[in-house]
């Protein structure tokens, strides 16, 4: 089995994502295809025996759309709309202008547009038809064919009334604009994702021993010396040998304020430069850089569609069939009213236009995308964009202590010496361990300016502590507490804590105000986490639980009917955060548990506060779009189809068109306002 990604340009809209997606699925061999309009990206897997990339890109232009990097092509939408406008503008003027030569001249620019600036809808439409998806280049060349071969109809006196070659011309103009105006905003809006894919392609200057080289990311090795300097993307993650930089790693952590970062400092793939210069080695290639986490994560989430979505997706494509056989017995209502064929064309005609579905397929997929893009900026990974709509139901909330309440750094805060040697032989022993408690001694032996003693013969039990000798620095247990003993003669009491996340206070009291119930569930003793469940406002707490309890706790609340969230950091909070209804994982904790949550918090415990008021945005921008993309048709097309005829008010298929343009831009706009 095969895997590949294209990056397509064309895509407007969800019904062309369709159509690609249907096409690719028709071939032999090809197993899964997942189409993302939003980034422009097609995911195939296929069986290479059948059929292969070239193939696959073949038939992705052939439907009308180009795979970036098959061929050498250059837009000129701006030039065709610039020419569709002037020629409109010009046919308008000579309607007014008296002259033998006036209507053919309205005539021949009239198609010379109809055939220059409509060449995209007939190009879509075609493609769209050809694997049975209806989308709005279908309702635009059906129906500014329809006004063009009507005008020609009347011109050579075949049908009763005047030509209108302004109509088609000026449909052509309005709905380009509309379009190109909407898709530069969408292009803006999705700039941050755009730029962090773009970011795989991209090429990088590496210093050789015949002087610097610009190569592709995929020829860097670990060990390699790449240059950087302002406005640069840090391309992977490298390690600083010579120079200093500002850099913004809000694009990874979270964090807004530029980190001035000199020699031998960490650089992190996806951050910006913001000034300076350096030359710095790389410590991993792409594949294992922390941008290719990110970027894994926020492509599956974009090929995740939540059912909201799939939903919508379904509708606008048996939408454009609907509108058809509505715009038909438009025309054949008004004809058989009025035996005005012109005043019938008209209507039919604007309902065929106004109609269009396009701000129903962009209500959903664009919010959801500028709510990935909103909680990227914010320091959060999502997984899956359904996570938007759990967020509303969840009333409980489960939080780890170590490592997601602390920072997970114990740190000593009062040494008992019974002897005056028990210092220096608690640091001797805390050398040859790497337990987090041992780290915490030797820290604070090095603060009073301790130097490391040998020692020999020594051993760490798990869960008991080290032995050296007849020396033991380890948990009592009995008392629980952390002591120094030689023989059976205590030497020492250590007492360590861990440092509490210096915003935890504040965000434990924003999500209780949301109606959040919290909860602390922790392997740590009840002397131990009460204390900090008192100075956090926690009321309810679970001390001295195995994973096995947390997981019963997540159990228990969810068959008390509650929607349950936790929040954890390591492999012992893993079959909770898997059980759980809506799970986050602090972005310090273990692969396993990145892998099950459903939120990474990259900018700590902030992340859910943050997390939570943007589910709530998205939510609303989903129903904001959804409701005018609706009402927009239940006012539109009546109104399109002659409703008000009779108080004199009629809405000309040109302007339909324009309102259509812009209905789309509507739903655009709204998604990416703040």
């Amino acid at each position: 089995m095969e895997r590949i990604q294209f990056k397509v340009e064309g895509m407007s809209c969800v019904n062309c994502a369709k159509a690609i997606e249907n096409a690719l699925k028709s071939l032999k061999g090809v197993r899964k295809v997942e189409v993302s309009f939003e980034l422009g990206r097609v995911y195939v897997e296929f069986e290479e025996e059948f059929l292969g990339a070239e193939e696959l890109k073949k038939v992705i232009e052939e439907i009308g759309y180009h795979v970036v990097g098959s061929s050498v092509r250059k837009s000129f939408e701006k030039e065709l709309l610039i020419f569709s406008f002037i020629g409109s503008l010009i046919i308008m003027g000579l309607m007014f202008y008296r002259h033998p030569m006036s209507l053919g001249i309205q005539a021949l620019l009239s198609l010379i547009i109809q055939i220059v600036g409509g060449y995209r809808f007939y190009k879509g439409a075609y493609n769209s038809l050809r694997v049975r998806i209806g989308n709005m280049d279908v309702l635009v060349a059906l129906g500014t064919t329809s006004a063009l071969g009507y005008s020609f109809l009347a011109l050579f006196k075949v049908l009763p009334g005047e030509p209108f070659f302004e109509t088609n011309a000026f449909l052509i103009a309005f709905i380009r604009l509309g379009k190109y105006i909407e898709e530069r905003t969408r292009g803006k809006a999705l700039y941050l994702l755009k730029e962090l894919f773009a970011l795989q392609t991209s090429k990088v200057k590496i210093l050789t021993p015949k002087g610097e080289k610009e190569v592709s990311l995929s020829e860097v090795l670990p060990g390699d010396t790449i240059i950087l300097k302002t406005g640069d993307l840090v391309p992977l993650d490298s390690e600083i040998l010579e120079g200093k930089l500002e850099v913004d790693e809000a694009l990874v952590t979270g964090e807004s304020k530029p980190l001035l970062k000199e020699k031998g400092a960490t650089l992190i793939s996806g951050s910006l430069v913001v000034n300076g210069f350096a030359k710095a080695k790389v410590k991993a290639l792409l594949d294992r850089s922390f941008i290719s986490m990110l970027l894994s994560l926020v492509e599956e989430a974009l090929r995740n569609k939540p059912k909201m979505q799939r939903i919508g997706d379904k509708v606008s494509h048996y939408f454009v069939l609907i509108i058809i056989i509505l715009s038909l017995s438009i025309f054949t209502f008004w004809y058989l009213k009025s035996k005005d064929v012109v005043l019938s064309f008209n209507f039919a005609l604007s309902v065929l236009v106004i109609s269009c579905p396009c701000a129903l397929g962009l209500a959903v997929p664009l919010a959801i995308s500028m709510g990935l893009v909103r909680t990227l900026r914010g320091g959060l990974l999502l997984k899956d964009p359904s996570v938007f709509e759990k967020a509303k139901d969840i009333r409980v909330l489960i939080l780890d202590k170590t490592g997601t309440l602390t920072l997970g750094k114990p740190r000593v805060v009062e040494f008992l010496s019974y002897d005056a040697s028990a210092l220096q032989k608690a640091f001797n022993l805390a050398m040859t361990s790497q337990h987090p408690y041992s780290r915490a001694i030797v820290t604070y032996g090095k603060e009073l300016g301790l130097d490391p003693e040998p020692i020999e013969d020594c051993k760490e039990e798990a869960g008991l502590g080290i032995f050296c000798g007849d020396l033991f620095l380890g948990r009592d247990p009995i008392e629980g507490e952390l002591i120094l003993k030689q023989g059976e003669r205590l030497l020492a009491k250590v007492k360590v804590e861990d440092e509490i996340r210096p915003e935890a206070v504040e965000i434990i009291k924003e999500l209780k105000f949301r109606g959040l119930e919290i909860i602390l569930a922790t392997g740590d003793s009840k002397e131990r986490a009460w204390p900090l469940a008192q100075l956090l406002g926690i009321t309810k707490v679970y001390a001295g639980v195995t994973p096995e309890d947390k997981l019963k706790i997540v159990e228990e609340y969810q068959r008390r009917g509650y929607r349950v969230a936790m929040v954890g950091d390591g492999i012992n909070d893993a079959p909770a955060l898997a059980k759980a209804d809506l799970s986050f994982v602090m972005a310090e904790g273990v692969d396993l548990s990145k892998r099950i949550g459903d939120i990474t918090l990259l900018s700590g415990l902030k992340g859910i506060k943050y997390f939570f008021e943007v589910a709530e945005i998205v939510r609303k921008r989903i129903g904001q779009n959804l409701f005018w993309a609706f009402i927009y048709n239940v006012l539109g097309i009546p109104l399109a189809g002659g409703l008000l005829y009779s108080k004199g008010i009629v809405l000309k298929p040109e302007i339909a068109g324009i309102m259509m343009a812009f209905s789309s831009l509507s739903v655009v706009l709204n998604s990416i306002r703040k």
